[in-house]
C-alpha cells in the first residue's frame, strides 16, 4: 500500500469515526455470512446423520461445551484480560495476550495427547513424543518472545518521547 492511499485509507477511517457510523463493512458481512452458512451446514448435518438421529449425544454435547465455555472459558479469559490491565505494564499488554492466547488455543488442542490418552504398552509408537514437555517448551518460547516484543515496543515508546519537540539549535 503506498503512502497516499495509506494516508486516504486513515483519513476515510477516521471521517467514518467521527461521523458515527460503525456500519460493518464488506469483509465483516463476508465472515457474517459464512459464519451463518457454516452454521446452518452444522445444524443440518446433525439431523441429518441417520447415527445421530433420535440421539440425545450431540444435545448434550451442545449444552456442555455452552456450559463449560460459559461457566469456565469466558471467567478464566476476562479474569486473565482484567489481570494483565492490572498488573502488567501498557507495552507488553499486546504481546502478553497473544502469547496467552496462542498458548491457551495450543493447550487446549493438544490437552489429550499430553495426557497421553489413548496410548498402549504394547505399541509405543502411538504417541512416542515428549508432549507434555514440548507445551513446557512452547509456553516458555511464547513468554520469551512476548517479552522481546513488549521490550522492543517499550524502548521505541522511550526513545520517541525523550525526543526534543522542536528543531535543535
Amino acid at each position: 500500500m503506498s503512502a497516499a492511499s495509506n494516508h486516504t485509507h486513515r483519513e476515510d477511517t477516521n471521517r467514518a469515526a467521527a461521523s458515527g457510523d460503525e456500519r460493518p463493512g464488506v469483509v465483516a458481512w463476508v465472515v457474517i455470512v459464512g459464519g451463518w452458512v457454516l452454521m446452518v451446514v452444522a445444524v443440518l448435518g446433525a439431523f441429518g446423520d441417520e447415527a445421530l438421529r433420535g440421539s440425545a449425544s450431540w444435545a448434550r454435547w451442545l449444552v456442555g461445551a455452552a456450559v463449560v465455555h460459559d461457566a469456565l472459558l469466558l471467567p478464566l479469559v476476562l479474569g486473565a484480560g482484567w489481570l494483565i490491565s492490572r498488573w502488567v505494564p501498557v507495552p507488553f499488554r499486546v504481546p502478553v495476550r497473544a502469547a496467552l492466547v496462542i498458548g491457551a488455543i495450543v493447550s487446549l488442542a493438544v490437552w489429550p495427547i499430553a495426557q497421553r490418552w489413548g496410548a498402549r504398552d504394547d505399541n509405543p509408537s502411538i504417541l512416542p513424543l515428549p508432549v507434555a514437555r514440548n507445551l513446557v517448551i512452547m509456553w516458555v518460547v511464547l513468554f520469551v518472545v512476548a517479552l522481546g516484543v513488549g521490550t522492543s515496543s517499550w524502548l521505541r515508546q522511550r526513545r520517541h518521547t525523550a525526543r526534543p519537540e522542536g528543531p535543535s539549535t
